[in-house]
């Protein structure tokens, strides 16, 4: 309810698709009907994507990743270093290797899943502080680069269902939303020109996914 009708089938590639959130946006861009091509590390991963619809393709971020972009019209991005500590590599430097391939190569669009509090960290609980930190950098380089971006900006992730109604803003008040319906914002904002050029926070609300994603641009 509320999405646009506008919607055209898209070859995808989905980068941190053995994730959390990156599990759900393959499930449901497969559902849609897009072809979806998921950067994957393992076999146990590939079974999983499989399982999902996806085309699981092998890679690593900190070596060769590439050929995922192969025919793909979008990205999206929804990779992060989690429990592993590794949040430079992952969340600065990959993503900033991401953005520069697509502005040398193209897809021109990527959708990036990122986190509530990048712009204010020292707001934000102290275990976060770190990883806020790279997520700046490598946000603002995305920012920066030229490309037909969307920065998503999630508050606290939960595994339970989602209702698919959330609260869209610049900054929000602090909250939890489903990775479920952080994956529906993904998959709108793919088919949403006016999602382009624009970073916002989102968690769980009153607002119908579709209507909020179809509200944007935010005014100044």
């Amino acid at each position: 309810m509320g999405q646009r009708s506008t919607l055209r089938l898209m070859k995808i590639a989905v980068i941190g698709a053995a994730g959390g959130v990156g599990r759900h946006v393959a499930s449901q861009l497969g559902q849609a009907g897009h072809e979806v091509r998921a950067l994957v590390r393992t076999q146990e991963q590939a079974d999983m994507l499989s399982l999902h619809g996806a085309n699981p393709i092998m890679g690593d971020l900190t070596g060769e990743w590439t050929h995922v972009l192969e025919g793909a019209d979008a990205v999206v991005w929804a990779a992060g270093a989690g429990t592993s500590g590794n949040y430079q590599a992952i969340d600065g430097d990959a993503l900033t290797k991401v953005a520069d391939t697509l502005a040398q190569q193209g897809p021109r669009r990527l959708v990036v899943v990122s986190s509530m509090g990048v712009d204010r960290p020292e707001q934000m609980p102290p275990f976060l502080m770190q990883v806020l930190k790279v997520k700046a950098v490598s946000d603002a380089h995305v920012q920066q680069s030229g490309l037909d971006f969307t920065i998503v900006r999630p508050g606290g992730l939960s595994n339970g269902p989602g209702s698919g109604q959330i609260s869209l803003g610049r900054q929000v008040q602090g909250g939890q939303i489903p990775r479920e319906d952080v994956a529906r914002v993904v998959v709108a904002c793919l088919s949403e020109p006016g999602s382009f050029g624009q970073t916002f926070e989102i968690v769980g609300g009153q607002t119908p996914v579709g209507e909020a994603v179809a509200s944007l641009p935010l005014s100044s």
